[in-house]
């Protein structure tokens, strides 16, 4: 005769599954509850601010290694427009394949007419300049454009994605967006067409960026470096050359030093810090990435959603016989598994990040492993309450025997 498996091995399943989805549906219940209420909002900006991958940014990364690729950082200062007219000139001796100028010129200055004429002068001269404009991506941020008079076609936009530019940390850009290409995207165009295939097919999709270094990772000069005598310009043939505000040579600063931002390159993960890098060399490390194809490919949501969801189903079993069989044991046991796993997890969203270029937001995945114990418990007291105070017919297959 066959022997017959107990129901209690044939009904599991089908629980662990109710049990996962009431987890799931709690933690969702909160998430909605924290993210929706005001005075939950100094929490969940910190929240949005972190992920994982920040720790390889900013204790991993090999941040020693300068780029030898097809990109040249050239610091225009606190230099007058002339000063800047004449340093595009010397420049386009070397004959670059394309010059990204990453500052804009809002206004004439009526008090130095000639200066804004030889940068006029030179903007005609030359046909291999890209200019960017700051896009109005919402009502509330006006575009900025150079002036009419300089006849510059600014049809690229410099903006980068932040909850909040001036506190929160930079971590995407729009390679397009509204049909406009990003100014790293027209640069790359004028640089070779046939590297902006990958980038044209994400079209207007948040896209990552990946963080390489900051200045010192990257070829760079200063204004009297290129006007030297003694600099070769030789040396930026076919180059792609990178003109924008770096902060003083001289160690003074300026009200352009407001144009940093936070990074996950930043030495502190939390807490009160300073703004670890310019805008142009945040645009630089977005050009290496496309220059090298290094992109980094990110869990959909609902990916992330279903491993988190997966691994709690399997975690539920064994969760489940220790609160039925070893309710003494039960918390001790919990608590290890639980710092096991996270510690687990952290590891691998690390490595798979740093050598496979794969991103698994472990967010929803950390809290549901940290939270399914004590949801147990609430899933059993529920279960106790329906049965004895509501006097409902509803049992629980594995929780019968419990304590």
């Amino acid at each position: 005769m066959k022997k017959q498996l107990p129901a209690t091995k044939k009904s599991h399943v089908l629980e662990y599954l109710i049990v996962n989805l009431f987890v799931f549906a709690v933690i969702g219940l909160l998430s909605f509850v924290v993210f929706n209420v005001s005075v939950f909002n100094q929490f969940t900006q910190a929240f949005k601010d972190f992920t994982l991958t920040d720790i390889y940014y900013s204790k991993i990364i090999n941040q020693n290694k300068i780029y030898n690729g097809p990109l040249v950082l050239i610091n225009i200062e606190n230099k007058k427009r002339d000063e800047i007219a004449y340093l595009i000139q010397r420049l386009e001796e070397g004959k670059p394949k394309v010059i990204g100028l990453d500052i804009i010129f809002r206004n004439k200055i009526d008090t130095e007419p000639e200066a804004d004429e030889i940068l006029k002068e030179t903007f005609a001269r030359y046909n291999n300049i890209v200019y960017p404009y700051i896009a109005s991506f919402n009502s509330s941020l006006p575009q900025t454009r150079n002036d009419e008079y300089f006849k510059t076609k600014s049809n690229s936009f410099v903006n980068l994605v932040g909850e909040d530019p001036k506190f929160s940390t930079i971590r995407y850009f729009y390679p397009v967006y509204n049909n406009v290409s990003a100014f790293t995207t027209a640069l790359l165009q004028m640089y070779d067409s046939s590297k902006v295939a990958e980038l044209l097919k994400r079209g207007q999709q948040k896209t990552e960026i990946r963080y390489f270094g900051n200045v010192q990772n990257f070829r760079y000069q200063t204004f009297a470096e290129v006007m030297d005598m003694s600099f070769t310009t030789d040396s930026l043939k076919d180059k792609i050359v990178l003109l924008g505000y770096m902060g003083h040579t001289d160690g003074t600063s300026g009200m352009l030093d407001e144009d940093r931002f936070f990074t996950p390159l930043n030495p502190r993960l939390s807490g009160r810090s300073h703004p670890d890098m310019y805008g142009t060399v945040m645009l630089a490390n977005i050009l290496r990435m496309e220059l090298d194809k290094d992109y980094i490919y990110s869990f959909p949501p609902w990916l992330n959603f279903l491993v988190a969801f997966l691994l709690s189903w399997l975690l539920l079993p064994v969760f489940v016989h220790w609160y039925v069989h070893k309710p003494l044991w039960y918390h001790l046991m919990l608590v290890l598994t639980q710092f096991a796993v996270s510690i687990l997890f952290v590891f691998l969203t690390i490595v798979l990040y740093s050598w496979a270029n794969v991103k698994i937001e472990s967010a929803n995945l950390l809290v549901a492993v940290l939270l399914i114990g004590d949801f147990l418990l609430f899933y059993h007291h529920l279960i106790k309450y329906f049965k004895h105070t509501r006097n409902l017919n509803f049992h629980s297959k594995f929780f019968e025997s419990a304590h």
